[in-house]
């Protein structure tokens, strides 16, 4: 199941046509789909034209290696958007209890990180085939401005559906920061080369993290108010859109085009692919955050939402699979165990990882009583785990070219992590806060790295956009689902025991209605609990937000577990040392 010595086993599921070798569906290239087939025969009989963009798939080295100083140019403006989505992340993660307390409205918390989640899984698969078509340098500006704006809504915004409001748009653009700069590194970096380049794109996406909590904290208590954090990331904005006009010159591509207009590129976009992953997307994650809640789940607006989901579901894998020519999102590549196996472990790492990141931090404020400060301080050593193994498997996988048996051992390392911090109790030590997401950031840096890798070596250069969009998809989709899960668990947790433990009281003189009004204002605002909650119950209350973690950091542990298995079907595929694949 891990690497294996025939010589097939070391060759792309996808194998580029040429005009002397032509395969049909039937031949030993497992995966290989009629529209894939089709698609390029087509590009050996039309004219093809070169736009701005993307590069070659298969040009020769001339072509394609870039000098050291311009690599580094270019990746700079990589670098900066990647760490700008991950402290925009951060930031917001550590203010969390702090903005719901001061809008009063604790139970709808989780839609300030389901918005941006949405916006991020809805468009961030839009991103791949959309650049191959208008070029990278359109769609990283595209990001920047997009992200910049909802920044600014946020930092302006009044309550909270007006902040919902700009994480939405932020969403948009951040889903782009991330996953155009993989695609972007993809198009200069030969692929042995691109796993330490993706360690460097972790290395930036671990400092934001990092520094995301410490500065949010610092912004909130002396400069400004948590509004400050969010207008603060809008110059970088502008600066990153400068260094993208200023240093991101790719050579022109010759990817297939009707001709150069705009008119005609725009016919080329699947449009009803995207409407309908876009509609699946968007009902899946109401469904999943409204459910038990707003909507309850026998109620006839959940039923809706329910058949929408598989409605919206089923035609997008109908469209792709069976109607459209160049779909927005290949999801035929699944087939290919190598990209299925990533896919999953994509997806359920990040459901759980991203989950922890932002109700460890819960339970720091809540049941320890940590100011924002405090909070991002024990974020900062999770980033220097998360950049050595980053690195660390980077120089790992240039100098071997292997990655399957180490992507093994640090799953593992991955489920140590996870499982130390559901150990977690209020006395825990003060250094031992500090290492809480050390250990497992550390192994899922490598998982996220390695995987990413596993899925590019499985295709031929052409498909790499497309193949990266499929798993940001799957990570986008798993941040999002995880967090609406874990908050539906932690809200439902919290209210069970709220109930089932505050009105043990009534048997000691205190009356129904003093009870119910604790358990409203306990439910709303973790920082009343510390401030305001009579002293009698205050313990209580502790108790029942330490418990209401701690559920849902079980299921961080499960989807780990489930992480753990996706990745052991992967197979090995050999890593080329320049941008020309033999293939």
């Amino acid at each position: 199941m891990g690497s294996e010595n025939d010589s097939d086993e070391s060759r792309p599921f996808l194998v580029p046509i040429d005009k002397d070798r032509l395969q049909d569906p039937t031949s030993d290239i497992a995966g290989f789909v009629a529209s894939e087939l089709e698609q390029q025969e087509e590009r050996l009989v039309d004219h093809e034209q070169e736009g701005y963009g993307a590069l070659p798939s298969e040009s020769g080295p001339e072509n394609t290696q870039f000098s050291f100083y311009r690599t580094q140019l270019i990746m700079t403006s990589m670098y900066l958007g990647i760490f700008l989505a991950a402290l925009d992340n951060t930031i917001l993660s550590t203010l969390l209890t702090h903005i719901a307390s001061e809008f009063d409205d604790l139970p709808r918390i989780s839609w300030i990180v389901t918005a941006y989640l949405l916006a991020s899984a809805t468009f961030q698969p839009l991103y791949g085939k959309i650049s191959d078509i208008f070029g990278r340098k359109p769609l990283l500006l595209f990001s920047n401005a997009a992200f910049g704006i909802g920044c600014l809504i946020c930092g302006v915004s009044h309550n909270l559906w007006w902040l919902t409001l700009g994480r939405f748009v932020s969403g948009i653009g951040g889903g782009g920061l991330s996953s155009m700069a993989s695609i972007t590194t993809s198009d200069i970096v030969p692929l042995r080369n691109r796993a330490l380049y993706q360690g460097f794109c972790n290395f930036f996406f671990g400092l934001g993290t990092a520094c995301g909590g410490l500065v949010g904290g610092w912004f909130t208590e002396h400069a400004g108010g948590w509004r400050i954090s969010f207008l603060a990331q809008v110059p970088a904005c502008v600066f990153s859109c400068v260094l993208i006009i200023s240093y991101l010159n790719l050579p022109q591509d010759r990817v297939r085009r009707q001709n150069g207009h705009w008119r005609k590129k725009l016919l080329r976009v699947d449009w009803t692919g995207s409407f309908t992953l876009v509609s699946f997307l968007f009902s899946f994650t109401l469904a999943t955050s409204l459910g038990g809640k707003e909507l309850p789940y026998g109620s006839l607006g959940f039923a809706l939402l329910g058949a929408a989901i598989v409605m919206f579901g089923g035609l997008f894998a109908y469209v792709e699979l069976k109607i459209t020519k160049d779909p927005i999102l290949p999801i035929g590549f699944l087939r290919d165990r190598s990209i299925l196996g990533s896919s999953l472990a994509n997806w359920f790492c990040t459901m759980g990882m991203l989950t922890t990141s932002f109700y460890l931090p819960v339970y720091f404020a809540s049941v320890l009583g940590m100011g924002p400060t405090d909070v991002g301080k024990r974020s900062i050593p999770s980033f220097f785990s998360i950049a050595f193994g980053s690195l660390g498997v980077g120089y790992y996988m240039k100098r071997t070219g292997r990655y399957y048996k180490f992507l093994l051992a640090f799953c593992g390392v991955a489920l140590v992590g996870q499982l130390q911090i559901n150990l977690i109790t209020p006395s825990i030590a003060v250094w031992r806060q500090y290492t809480l997401l050390v250990v497992p950031g550390f192994g899922v840096s490598v998982l996220i790295t390695v995987t990413l890798l596993a899925m590019i070596a499985a295709v031929p250069h052409e498909h790499q956009a497309a193949t990266t969009s499929i798993s940001y998809a799957f990570r986008t989709t798993g941040c999002t689902l995880g967090i609406s899960i874990g908050a539906a668990i932690f809200q439902k947790s919290l209210a069970s025991l709220l109930n089932d433990k505050v009105m043990r009281f009534a048997s000691e003189g205190h009356s129904k209605e003093e009870l119910m009004k604790i358990i409203r204002n306990a439910s709303h605002s973790s920082e009343w609990v510390h401030e305001s909650a009579p002293e009698f119950v205050r313990a209580t209350l502790l108790e029942c937000y330490h418990y209401a973690c701690k559920s849902t950091f079980k299921f961080c542990m499960a989807c780990m577990v489930l992480a753990s298995l996706s990745c052991s079907i992967i197979k090995e595929y050999k890593l080329h040392t320049s941008m020309k694949r033999d293939n």
